[in-house]
C-alpha cells in the first residue's frame, strides 16, 4: 500500500494511523514532498516525491508503484486527489488501485462554487452561497455575518473567515490567497453545537457500505475563529474535528444519500450543521477525512474496509463500531536522528 502526504497535519497520516491496527493484512510505503513529515518514520519504506503539482508528480508516483509492487494507492492530502484519480488508468495498468472517488466528483466537490450550484440543483440543502461579485445580493437577503472562503483548496479550513460588516468583506478580498475571484461567501448557518462531521464509504457498485458521524465540539484544537455579534456566539470550526462518535440515524441517513446522488464510490466526508431536521451541507470532500484516525480508534477503519473491498474483492457491510464515546484530540512528536532524515530516497 502507498499513501502519500503523510505530515502531522495531513489526513495520509490518519491514514497510516488507522493501517497500524492492521499492520499484518499490508506492506505499508509512504511518501511525501518534505523529509520534515511525520508519517515517513514509522513505515518500513518511505520517499520523497515533488510536489503534486510538479511536471514530474505523476512519473514519480508511478516509479514507486512499479519499484514496490503497490496494489493500492491512498491519496493523504487533497492537492494530490485530482492528479492522481485522473492518472487511475495508467496506475491500473501497472497493478495499482487508487482508493478515491471518480475523477469527476472530485472536480465537482473540490470547487465550492459548483458543488453548492449542484446541491441547488439536486435538492439538496446548503448555505447560500455566492460567488465574490455578487457579495452584496448575498447580504441583501441573508445579513452579517456571512462565510468567506477560498473556491477551492479549504482543507484543514485555511483562510475561511467569519465577517460582519463590509469593510471586512473588502479587507478580504484584497488578501485571499490568489486573488478576488477565488472567494465564494456563503451564510452563516446553525450554531457552533449543531455542527457534524460524517463519513461514508461506497462500495464499487454504488451501494452504500456504512457511515459514521462526529457531533464536533467546537473547543482546543477543532475551534477555528470565533466573535461574539450582537451578543450571539459564532464560530467555524478547524480541520482538527473532536467530539461525539454518536449514533444519529437521520444525519446519517441524509448524508449517505447526498453520497449516492453525488455518485461516491470509496471516501466521502461531509461538513454539515443539523437545523430544523435537515442537513445544511457547507463542505464535501471525496476522500479521507481529517477524523479517518478517530474512526479507526472506534473500529471504523476505512483504509481496511476499502482495501478490502476495492482491492481484494471483498463485500461489505455496516460495521459494529463502538458510538456514544468522546474523541478528544492532541499534539503529537516523533523523534527522528538527522541521519535517518537524510537517507530517505527521492523517487
Amino acid at each position: 500500500m502507498l499513501v502519500t502526504g503523510v505530515g502531522g497535519r495531513a489526513v495520509g497520516h490518519q491514514i497510516l494511523h488507522a493501517l497500524s491496527y492492521v499492520k499484518d493484512a499490508y506492506r505499508v510505503v509512504a511518501a511525501d514532498m518534505d523529509r520534515f513529515s511525520f508519517g515517513l518514520y514509522g513505515v518500513e519504506r518511505q520517499y520523497l516525491i515533488p510536489a503534486a503539482t510538479a511536471p514530474d508528480y505523476r512519473e514519480a508516483i508511478v516509479r514507486i508503484v512499479r519499484k514496490e509492487g503497490v496494489s493500492a494507492l491512498l491519496p493523504g492530502t487533497e492537492i494530490e486527489l485530482p492528479v492522481l484519480t485522473a492518472a487511475a488508468s495508467e496506475l491500473s495498468d501497472a497493478g495499482c488501485t487508487v482508493i478515491a472517488n471518480p475523477h469527476p466528483v472530485v472536480r465537482r466537490c473540490q470547487d465550492k462554487a459548483e458543488l453548492h450550484r449542484w446541491l441547488s440543483e439536486n435538492g439538496a440543502a446548503g448555505p447560500r452561497t455566492v460567488e465574490a461579485r455578487h457579495w452584496r445580493d448575498l447580504i441583501a437577503e441573508v445579513g452579517f455575518p456571512i462565510v468567506g472562503k477560498p473556491r477551492t483548496g479549504t482543507g484543514a479550513s485555511r483562510d475561511v473567515a467569519i465577517l460582519v460588516d463590509e469593510a471586512e468583506v473588502q479587507w478580504y478580498l484584497e488578501r485571499i490567497p490568489g486573488g478576488a475571484e477565488r472567494a465564494i461567501f456563503q451564510e452563516y448557518v446553525g450554531d457552533a453545537e449543531s455542527e457534524y462531521t460524517v463519513g461514508v464509504m461506497v462500495s464499487r457498485s454504488g451501494s452504500v457500505i456504512d457511515s459514521i458521524a462526529l457531533h464536533r465540539r467546537l473547543s482546543g484544537l477543532s475551534l477555528g475563529q470565533e466573535r461574539l455579534v450582537g451578543g450571539r456566539r459564532y464560530a467555524i470550526s478547524t480541520g482538527y474535528s473532536q467530539g461525539y462518535i454518536v449514533d444519529h440515524p437521520e444525519v446519517r441517513g441524509q448524508c449517505e444519500e447526498l453520497a449516492l446522488r453525488v455518485g461516491a464510490r470509496g471516501p466521502l466526508n461531509v461538513q454539515l450543521r443539523f437545523v430544523e431536521g435537515r442537513i445544511r451541507v457547507f463542505e464535501v470532500h471525496p476522500r479521507f477525512s481529517g477524523t479517518t484516525s478517530i474512526r479507526a480508534d472506534v473500529g471504523f477503519n476505512e483504509p481496511d474496509v476499502l482495501i478490502r473491498h476495492f482491492v481484494l474483492g471483498e463485500e461489505c457491510g455496516r460495521i459494529p463500531y463502538r458510538r456514544d464515546v468522546a474523541a478528544i484530540r492532541a499534539l503529537q512528536a516523533v523523534i527522528v536522528p538527522v541521519s535517518t532524515m537524510s537517507a530517505v530516497p527521492e523517487a
